[in-house]
């Protein structure tokens, strides 16, 4: 549904200062953890520690500085950490302190939308009650009740600690309204809502925008210094009831309307340095649990809000089904034409048929989310563990080839076998390394999921997830209904060009041996030009839809699937594979020798799915043709696939309508989903050459939106090598 409502082009004045001063002072919220290494030293010899946990955040939501700035309608302030010399002392004596305590351990920590609809439904004092009475129901002969009671003293304790800081809040509007006689209504008005919300439910749009701001800012404050990649989730979704509502009954305008989603946006700018690498989404369209289109008006002030904020975060992501709205999918398409990268498209059939396979009933599984990269993630339901551990499917070729060996240190890094001497060999070979890969995978998260649900609970966030107070055990316990684990494949299309050589050169044409091979690879091709030269030039690649390749790379990236799929993690719940390359695959390429693909040592490897770096295909239907030989639904841990246009690829409307058929062409044939750079080469060079003058340069890497010049220069060349399409 298209809206009739004409949405202002640019800000209102405070909402433009309000996005300046983000802009010059947000950072990490480093100095939490003094209040946090306080409570733990007052706590030492508290069995539970989740009640540890809890006491810690009470301190720093109690005792944190807060502020309302002028003009803020929407008020909540992440703290930003401007150290001196005596308080980064500070700093580092608390968290000396806290790593002897195993305060931070490698945990999967945010990457989720916490359940924003429940709380704005029922309120902080029905989640109290309904604690209190789980609490009361507990048998005390159970063996679990005494962990389960520990769990609830930590969730009041938390809970507790988010209504103060609410309440904080609404004192400190009613001291400022005392003072300031021209924003005393606005602040007195600030005041009644953080009154009311501190315990009720939302009532109002306004009401229902404020408190989901503040349970998004409390839960990443629980969590650490920066946003740890929550995130909004489907905000045209949970608040369309209450906008819906409101205008009805007369008690909202379209400019309010507009101002709170500006301020919204700007404020997810707050967590980090606004020249920072890191990601936070929200997701606008996708279906209804009854499978009907979800996009609503509030699907378009989305879009709207987005252009006119134009900054880092939040990554806006378009859900694609067959049946959403053409105009909304032209608008999204039209958004790209500001240069910032927003929006990138995820198909919603795809995904959502991948979660029904693993057990999600259909109306969960819309409300499903890239979990700020392209791993999925729940709405509310769902402890996602992503992208871990990243594993360099490269190596396991080279190891094929090896017997099990280092090439370069000689190594016996797997168990040792012969040296294969023909191609059908070494594809044996290489399948036995990939099990082993992703056993390897699946033994490391195991201990780590163990660790964190030793060290490392969230009792506020369980408080706001799916089923984690019904069952008593907080998220990291397994208390969510959808408990997940997303090992990533880095290095496919390596794998797969370097087979696809080899049996040219090898099997089929018989023009060089394995052995050739080995010593081209021990010395990084370097007496070995004429090799390489024939990789490269008379051997086909992947990416250029050629019917056998296109089996080769279905057999070895569904075989990575197919050794994990069927597993369980720590929790109990599914594997899901994954082939996002976040930026690992430009780290994975410095630390891995010469490939058989000809690439060289410490060249990135390839990025998710897509081509080699090099390889030019014959253009992009080639490539997504060759990639959808994969059921795209069995790579829920996360896929990529990157366009880059040329900066006036959008100017027409003509360009315009090819990219929406473009992306929706992909989308028919099964694509998980794209993400789309418009900026030239020649743009890009520039900024390589004075990156001082390109500050607000965003381009699509490893599945999230980044700074330009904050990217190493080989992760730079990468972009800047990518081909650079025309509509």
């Amino acid at each position: 549904m298209a809206t009739t409502v004409i949405a202002p082009t640019t800000l209102s004045s405070a909402s433009e200062q309000l996005r300046e001063t983000v802009r010059q002072e947000a950072r990490p919220f480093w100095e939490r953890v003094i209040w946090a290494a306080e409570a733990f030293r007052e706590t030492e010899g508290e069995p539970f520690r989740a009640i540890r946990v809890a006491r810690a955040t009470e301190r720093i939501l109690t005792q944190m500085p807060i502020r309302i700035r002028p003009g803020e309608l929407l008020v909540g302030w992440h703290p930003s950490t401007h150290a001196d010399e005596a308080l980064q002392k500070q700093m580092e004596e608390a968290n000396q302190y806290l790593g002897k305590e195993n305060y931070w351990i490698a945990a999967s920590e945010g990457h989720m939308a916490p359940d924003y609809p429940t709380i704005l439904a029922c309120g902080i004092d029905a989640l109290l009650a309904r604690t209190d009475a789980l609490d009361q129901a507990l048998s005390p002969l159970d063996r679990d009740t005494a962990g389960k009671r520990g769990f609830y003293r930590a969730a009041r304790l938390s809970l507790g600690a988010f209504q103060a800081l609410i309440r904080r809040y609404a004192d400190l509007a009613r001291e400022m309204a005392g003072a300031d006689p021209d924003q005393r209504a606005e602040l007195s008005e600030i005041a009644g809502i953080c009154d009311h919300i501190a315990s009720g439910s939302a009532r109002t749009f306004r009401e229902a925008i404020q408190l989901a701001w503040f349970m998004f800012l409390a839960v990443a404050i629980e969590a650490g210094p920066s946003h740890h990649c929550f995130g909004p989730g489907r905000m045209d979704q949970w608040l369309w009831p209450y906008y819906d509502a409101d205008l009805a009954e007369g008690r909202l305008t379209d400019a309010m309307a507009d101002e709170l989603l500006d301020q919204f946006l700007i404020k997810c700018n707050e967590f980090d340095a606004v020249l920072s690498m890191s990601a936070l989404i929200t997701v606008v369209g996708g279906r209804r649990p009854d499978g009907s289109d979800a996009v609503n008006e509030l699907s378009y002030k989305m879009l709207e809000a987005s252009d006119r904020v134009q900054m880092y975060f939040p990554g806006l992501d378009i859900s694609w089904h067959r049946d959403i709205d053409p105009e909304f999918m032209q608008r999204a398409a039209v958004l790209l034409r500001n240069g910032k990268g927003q929006p990138s498209f995820f198909n919603d059939e795809v995904i959502v048929r991948g979660l029904e396979r693993v057990g999600a009933p259909f109306e969960h599984a819309v409300d499903h989310l890239p979990s700020t990269c392209t791993e999925t993630s729940i709405a509310g339901r769902c402890n996602p563990w992503v992208a871990w551990p990243y594993m360099n499917l490269a190596m396991d070729l080279l190891y094929a080839l090896f017997g099990g060996r280092h090439p370069i240190s000689g190594n016996q890094d797997r168990p040792a076998f012969p040296e294969p001497q023909t191609y059908e060999e070494l594809k044996g070979r290489l399948h036995e390394q990939l099990e082993m890969t992703a056993h390897t995978a699946i033994e490391w998260s195991l201990r780590d999921q163990l660790l964190e649900s030793w060290y490392r609970p969230f009792p506020l966030l369980s408080c706001f997830v799916q089923d984690c107070l019904a069952r008593g055990w907080d998220i990291s316990r397994g208390g969510a209904v959808y408990n997940f684990l997303q090992p990533e494949a880095v290095g496919v299309s390596n794998v797969v060009d370097g087979l696809v050589a080899i049996k040219t050169l090898v099997a089929d044409k018989q023009r060089y041996t394995l052995d050739g091979f080995r010593a081209a690879i021990c010395d990084n091709f370097e007496s070995h030009q004429d090799l390489r030269r024939a990789i490269l030039r008379d051997c086909p690649k992947y990416g250029n839809d050629d019917e056998w390749i296109n089996d080769l790379f279905a057999e070895v990236a569904g075989g990575w699937c197919t050794h994990l799929e069927g597993h369980t993690n720590y929790f109990g719940g599914p594997v899901l594979p994954g082939f996002l390359g976040w930026v690992v695959w430009i780290d994975f390429g410095r630390n891995t020798p010469a490939t058989p693909d000809g690439r060289l040592s410490g060249v990135p490897l390839a990025n998710s799915l897509a081509p080699c770096t090099g390889v030019t295909p014959k253009g992009y239907p080639s490539v997504i043709l060759s990639a959808s030989k994969l059921d795209h639904s069995r790579g829920l841990g996360g896929m990529v696939f990157n366009l880059r246009f040329g900066g006036n690829a959008l100017v027409t409307d003509q360009g315009v309508d090819r990219l929406r058929a473009l992306v929706e062409a992909a989308m028919d044939l099964g694509t998980y989903m794209l993400q789309i750079t418009v900026v030239s080469a020649d743009t890009l060079r520039a900024a390589q050459a004075a990156p001082e003058d390109f500050q607000d340069l965003f381009v699509r890497i490893g599945g999230y939106l980044v700074p330009f010049v904050l990217l190493a220069k080989d992760a730079q060349d990468e972009v800047i090598a990518r081909a650079e399409l025309e509509l």
